[in-house]
């Protein structure tokens, strides 16, 4: 924080200000791709998760730091929670992809508008 302040303070004196909005573009750039990376890995686990429990009929969910229990959902004994379990995986990483879809298509609009303002 105190580096982003000291960074904005040289920049509206004037001297660097051309490297320091390289920097702050740079370090924009870097943050959307790990986080376009962290939530599209995100998306494929529900993916597989969800895969696999549909290929087994059963989801095996842990909810302890020990791992002492497992929450088994079966489709046979509750099938009503099976297909809510099985939808949230799906519907979580369908979201997931679209709200990044929208996310590149409103950074490429910008970049556009940018581009044809110079």
């Amino acid at each position: 924080m105190l580096v982003y302040f000291g960074l904005k303070v040289i920049s509206a004196k004037g001297s660097g200000k051309d490297l320091i909005e390289k920097v702050f573009s740079l370090g924009y750039y870097v943050m959307h791709v790990a986080m376009l990376i962290f939530l599209l890995g995100l998306a494929g686990l529900a993916v597989c998760m969800a895969i696999e429990g549909l290929r087994k009929g059963e989801y095996k969910l842990r909810f302890s730091r020990t791992g002492g229990g497992y929450t088994r959902i079966s489709w046979a004994e509750r099938p009503i929670r099976f297909a809510f379990q099985t939808i949230a995986h799906i519907g979580f990483s369908s979201w997931l992809i679209y709200f990044w879809v929208r996310q590149i298509q409103s950074f490429s609009k910008k970049k556009i508008s940018r581009s044809r303002k110079q």
